[in-house]
């Protein structure tokens, strides 16, 4: 704002040449500038001592701007109802406009359109707001805007963005087999019940697996080396209750060693009670929410970088210090770059091949085990490629089954107990009491429809008092005339006799004050 207020001061004094005819943009060099700031510094003071800017409070531009858009959307409310001709038309300019209140909005070829033709850009230029004066206030129609067409009626309801539901899979077959025996497509409420309850059932255990293609080379037998540590010096941070066989602690020799021990048999025959849950990844209809990594990528959480601190109470820092993280550590020290991702790359391989592993958080700090508080034991994630399916299915709308009430009913504890009292068969005591509790039932409904039954209203107190006078009034239409004369003559008679005890009062009164005065 400050830049255009000294361009516009300065620029009638100087001719500057013209870069775009399209822009509002001038080219000078900088002895040019140099030269123009003392005179522009000069003409801004002079322009603002001048009280040529209006000042407007903060309170009344903002009220001025919520109003305004208070209006806009009281506007697009009438145009939702009574759907005009150009409603789509008239919801894209009224959109934008609630835009321009806070931001440069993007201009969409329809809306583009639509401002094109309402002149907008000149306009909103001159005044610094944009008015649609003709627009009619009862049939919502704008004359420089044309009717909707098919497009941009088709661009406004189409259904991009709303949740519909997945299409079903053609390959979806249900029946249960060896192959496959939750199905190929199991739901994902299926595949956690049958990894708490039998998780061998759903996973295909792959014996023989290498994680290197060619013949095996210095960093291949350096991985091996690192995961047969690890995973003796990574059980050893374990509860030593939750092992079978607490002094026999793994001590993997070869590569298929540590393949096996990580699958779900062996943990189940070194483990207590070991629970295990599912791996959110890899498969396709996968249920809302975040993905969990890949047990590739999870191998930064067991070998974590050589920067990394621990804590001296950590049990990080003792593998760090004298465990298998000593030996990774001297060798990202000591090796080349190159050497260094060909062992990453090994590491990420073969931890990509594991039937499981223990359910550690992708924090490198955080702690190696999880309790499972209903199991009572260690917590495990099982790889999501060897599960026996093809994808996940649908979610299975579950019936709950009505549980039995602890208990028994009112009538069948007291037909016992009047069945103990006068020693009768317990059958004829539940009848009798059975049809006694029906028959006060239906009194029960009786007084309540008595009770319900629908009253006449109330009169209030000026038609009760209309009501009266109805009633009073063919009385008195059968009084005699005479009576009614008579009573005129009577009224008039104490009409007259009052006045003339209020002369008698009033002369009375003066001949008072008179003697008062004389007095």
């Amino acid at each position: 704002m400050a830049y255009n207020l000294i361009f516009e001061i300065v620029r009638g004094n100087i001719h500057f040449p013209e870069s775009y005819g399209v822009r509002d943009q001038s080219r000078a060099s900088i002895q040019t500038v140099k030269a123009l700031l003392p005179v522009a510094k000069q003409k801004m003071k002079s322009y603002i001592e001048a009280n040529t800017v209006a000042w407007i409070p903060s309170n009344i531009y903002f009220e001025f701007w919520i109003r305004r858009i208070q209006e806009l959307s009281f506007l697009q409310t009438r145009v939702a109802k009574n759907r005009p001709s150009n409603a789509c038309n008239l919801t894209l300019l009224i959109m934008y406009l609630i835009k321009c209140t806070v931001t440069n909005p993007r201009e969409h070829s329809f809306t583009h359109f639509v401002l094109r033709d309402l002149n907008f850009q000149p306009s909103s230029q001159h005044f610094g707001i944009f008015f649609l004066p003709t627009l009619h206030r009862k049939t919502l129609a704008v004359d420089q805007m044309e009717p909707d067409d098919d497009s941009v009626l088709q661009y406004l309801t189409n259904t991009r963005g709303k949740c519909k539901q997945c299409p079903k899979d053609f390959s979806e077959d249900p029946r249960r087999t060896a192959e496959y025996p939750l199905g190929t497509h199991p739901s994902w409420e299926d595949i956690i019940d049958i990894l708490n309850t039998n998780p061998t059932l759903i996973v295909n255990t792959r014996p023989n697996l290498m994680f290197w293609e060619s013949e095996q080379g210095q960093i291949h037998h350096l991985v091996i080396h690192l995961l047969s540590k690890c995973t003796h010096n990574y059980t050893c941070t374990v509860n030593q209750t939750f092992l079978k066989h607490q002094e026999n602690y793994p001590k993997p020799v070869n590569w298929q060693d540590i393949l096996n021990f990580w699958t779900v048999l062996q943990i189940q025959d070194v483990f207590h009670a070991p629970a295990f849950k599912p791996h959110k990844a890899h498969w396709t209809g996968l249920p809302h929410g975040p993905r969990q990594l890949s047990f590739g990528d999870r191998f930064n959480a067991f070998f974590p970088p050589l920067e990394t601190h621990f804590s001296t109470s950590s049990l990080w820092h003792l593998l760090k210090t004298t465990g298998y993280l000593k030996d990774y550590h001297h060798f990202l020290n000591t090796k080349s770059d190159h050497e260094i991702l060909s062992l990453q790359d090994g590491l990420k391989a073969a931890f990509e091949l594991f039937e499981c592993l223990p359910d550690k958080c992708s924090a490198i700090n955080s702690q190696p085990w999880k309790y499972h508080s209903e199991k009572g034991g260690p917590t495990f994630i099982i790889n999501a490629k060897t599960y026996k399916i093809c994808g996940v299915g649908h979610h299975k709308k579950t019936q709950k089954q009505p549980r039995p009430r602890a208990v028994a009913t009112h009538t069948h504890i007291e037909a016992l107990l009047i069945a103990d009292q006068l020693q009768v068969p317990f059958d004829h005591a539940f009848k009798q009491i059975k049809g006694y509790n029906q028959q006060a039932h239906k009194q029960d409904r009786r007084t309540t429809r008595s009770r319900n039954k629908r009253k006449p209203p109330q009169l209030n107190h000026q038609q009760s008092r209309t009501s009266n006078l109805s009633e009073i009034g063919p009385e008195v239409e059968q009084v005699p005339q005479q009576d009614l004369s008579s009573s005129r003559e009577n009224t008039g008679r104490e009409h007259v006799e009052d006045e003339e005890e209020s002369e008698e009062d009033s002369d009375q009164f003066s001949i008072e004050s008179e003697d008062l005065e004389d007095d």
